[in-house]
């Protein structure tokens, strides 16, 4: 029972550190709370998001300043407006870290933001 146990753990460590072990790999919807304390504390909801005006500026203003954390360079206005420059930084995440690159901000994306903009590194 317990090395059954141990295993089924082992096995679930290594789902998350992905085949590399360098990214977590997110095949899950993400975690509830999205804030992300002394950084970006805007929501905790994540809709999805995409390139349009939205009913969800809050949660486009979390994505917007979880962006600046997780990347160099970029700066977005965080502004709750999910226009061509929040895409484009949404396009520049997803190829770091190596999902699909549709500028969709999904639970895949959501759950790749999260880590990196909580991580004391950027994802590029």
């Amino acid at each position: 029972m317990i090395r059954k146990r141990i295993v089924s753990l082992l096995v679930a460590g290594l789902a998350t550190m992905g085949v590399a072990g360098a990214l977590p790999l997110v095949t899950a919807a993400p975690a509830q709370a999205a804030i992300i304390s002394g950084r970006c504390e805007y929501t905790g909801s994540q809709p999805e998001l995409s390139y349009a005006p939205s009913a969800y500026k809050i949660a486009v203003k979390q994505a917007q300043c979880e962006l600046n954390w997780a990347m160099t360079g970029d700066n977005l206005t965080v502004d709750g407006y999910f226009g061509s420059n929040t895409r484009a930084a949404v396009v520049r995440f997803q190829r770091c870290v190596g999902i699909d690159d549709d500028g969709i901000i999904g639970p895949i994306t959501w759950g790749q933001l999260n880590y990196w903009a909580a991580s004391s590194s950027y994802a590029c």
